[in-house]
């Protein structure tokens, strides 16, 4: 998983290169040494005249994780973003957007009060029936825990930084967008053919198992844990008050939306409110059991090992706390829980036996894959497939007894290369490719597809001309950084 981050990350935080403040309940917190200097207290780093607040950045954290996370459905951990440097890519963001709007700053371009208003008031979530509501514009920030101000100001941020990209726009040339379609289109006929395994061509005794285990005992960890007691605060069985329902609705309705973003009626979101007015209703006794636990004045009513990876349980409330702290209340299940952490156990390298199932798996898809390699490789030297016609980077079909994701794959790894001939092991075989004849420029595509490969250019000379001018301005404005990272 850290491997694929590394791989995408430089391209992912292109997508968030000014964000406002997200509406994210993300509490991160430790986010190492700070310079705290007087006045640099409040700051992670300085770019020119403009300060990055320590809001700022844990805003700007709170949106890189919350991005990871989603890609990866949900199983991104704290300490798999810090070994992957999360927190170096939001810093280096941030002072890279900081030199452009010093930038931005300098030419004379400006972000008015009258712009701000504009896009506020064109903010569908501050909307009731299609008309800006200050009311729900300050309960929505205010549910968020956000500074009306600094929301404001990050909003003057994103429109300076769109007015700057608005002034360096590159419109796309018919030459580049013949030359982009060429690259997205281009058309190979290929001859292919499947190389495979017999059944028991390939296989592992226990001496080579236990070898390759102990070659590679750090893959083999335990997950880290967490046994923490637990208190869980009964749900109240009281009856709920009809008009106080409905009240709690007119507060809190922003939250209660379908996928296309509109609001829910009131009988449409009856379940809910209920379930979240109880737990309104029961915050307090939390916090009351969670003071006296805290006291030592009750104690847990059960003990548990929570894992790393546990899907069921919010790990990420427990991952930052210290060996016996006790966590203010939280949720699971629709019920608050309040929980002490009594021992963190960290991964340490499995004894033989529990990684020897793990181990012979990989070390037999090793040997398969190299005895596949061997056998491809052979093969090219008196190729003779079947020619399947033409194809493109974009082709929907089956090739090879591939499904359309695998086909898709193979397609790219074609494309990407430059040989004439190759191979690539996928799903458990070998497909070895001959080139017979290329096509570079599809006319019919290429109107088909005029508006996103304008878009396309556009983006990368956006991107060629961003990064060679962010290389420009960081000799010309001082930058000094007072977050020294993790």
């Amino acid at each position: 998983m850290i491997t694929w981050m590394q791989r995408h990350k430089k391209y992912l935080v292109v997508t968030i290169w000014i964000s406002t403040i997200a509406f994210v309940g993300a509490g991160f917190v430790g986010w190492g040494a700070y310079d705290l200097n007087k006045d640099r207290a409040a700051s992670v780093a300085k770019v020119g005249h403009r300060s990055i607040s320590v809001q700022e950045f844990q805003s700007a954290y709170a949106n890189h994780f919350a991005l990871y996370n989603n890609l990866l459905g949900g199983k991104l951990t704290q300490e798999q973003a810090e070994q992957m440097g999360l927190d170096k890519i939001v810093m280096q963001n941030l002072i890279n957007q900081s030199l452009m709007l010093n930038y931005a700053d300098e030419i004379g371009l400006l972000a008015t009060k009258e712009d701000v208003k504009e896009r506020l008031v064109n903010t569908p979530n501050f909307q009731n029936n299609g008309t800006f509501s200050k009311e729900l514009y300050y309960s929505i920030l205010k549910a968020n825990r956000i500074n009306p101000s600094d929301y404001e100001k990050s909003l003057e941020k994103e429109i300076l930084y769109a007015k700057l990209e608005k002034a360096f726009k590159l419109p796309a040339t018919q030459k580049e967008i013949e030359l982009f379609t060429s690259a997205f289109f281009m058309e190979d006929r290929l001859s292919i053919a499947s190389v495979t395994l017999e059944p028991n061509e390939v296989n592992v005794n226990e001496e080579q198992i236990k070898t390759y285990w102990d070659a590679h005992k750090s893959n083999y960890l335990t997950k880290k844990s967490y046994l923490i007691d637990l208190i869980t605060i009964a749900s109240s069985d009281a009856k709920v008050d009809p008009k106080e329902l409905e009240e709690f609705y007119a507060q809190e309705k922003h939250n209660y939306t379908h996928q296309d973003g509109k609001l829910m009626s009131f009988d449409e979101a009856r379940d809910a409110l209920l379930k979240d007015f109880k737990l309104k209703g029961d915050k307090k006794t939390a916090l009351e059991t969670y003071l006296a636990f805290k006291k030592g004045e009750t104690n847990a009513t059960e003990t548990k090992t929570i894992y790393d990876d546990d899907a069921a349980f919010p790990v990420d409330k427990i991952q930052t706390a210290a060996k016996d702290e006790v966590l203010k209340p939280f949720i699971v299940d629709n019920r608050y829980v309040v929980a002490k952490v009594k021992e963190i156990k960290f991964p340490e390298p499995m004894p033989y036996e529990l990684a020897k199932k793990e181990a012979a798996k990989n070390l037999l898809d090793e040997l398969k894959s190299a005895a596949l390699e061997k056998k491809a490789q052979a093969r090219l030297d008196t190729f003779n497939g079947t020619d399947i016609g033409f194809v493109s980077r974009d082709s929907v079909k089956s090739i090879a007894g591939l499904n359309e994701a695998k086909s898709t794959e193979f397609l790219s790894h074609v494309f990407d290369n430059t040989a004439k001939k190759g191979y690539q092991v996928i799903d458990g075989k070998a497909i070895v490719y001959e080139i017979l004849e290329q096509k570079l420029l599809n006319n019919d595509k290429a109107k088909q597809y005029v508006s996103m490969i304008s878009e396309n250019v556009a983006q990368a000379k956006q991107t060629d001309l961003n990064q060679n001018l962010i290389k420009k301005l960081a000799t010309i404005y001082p930058i000094e950084q007072y977050y020294k990272g993790k």
